[in-house]
């Protein structure tokens, strides 16, 4: 099977500092080479590499949707001592060329996610 991907005016840009994800209150992840990704009609997405995310908080969910900009996204649950958060972490393995820059780099979103970021 064929992959389509649309062309769109998606803006990939380094985010400035360092970016910490916060889950229920506890720091999941943090990184100095966090990408932004700025999608119009789309909320600003920060993805940060996997290497600098906990993989213990991770399980691996079933959940697949597909973006025509960005291609077929994969999905984790994050599960901590305190909390679960379905679906609230993905990633697209194999993306499409326009935004190649966010492989291996992991999106977060829901009401216990929060973004904050340092200097350093």
């Amino acid at each position: 099977m064929t992959r389509q991907c649309l062309d769109k005016d998606i803006k990939i840009n380094p985010a400035k500092g360092r970016v910490h994800v916060l889950f229920d209150g506890a720091e999941i992840g943090s990184s100095l080479n966090a990408l932004e990704l700025d999608e119009p009609g789309a909320p600003l997405r920060i993805y940060l590499p996997r290497s600098d995310v906990r993989e213990d908080i991770l399980e691996l969910s079933e959940t697949k949707t597909i973006c025509p900009y960005k291609g077929e996204a994969h999905y984790y649950t994050l599960k901590t001592l305190t909390a679960d958060g379905p679906d609230q972490v993905w990633y697209y393995p194999d993306p499409c060329p326009l935004v190649e820059p966010i492989r291996d780099h992991l999106a977060f979103w829901g009401d216990r996610i929060e973004y904050r970021t340092s200097e350093v």
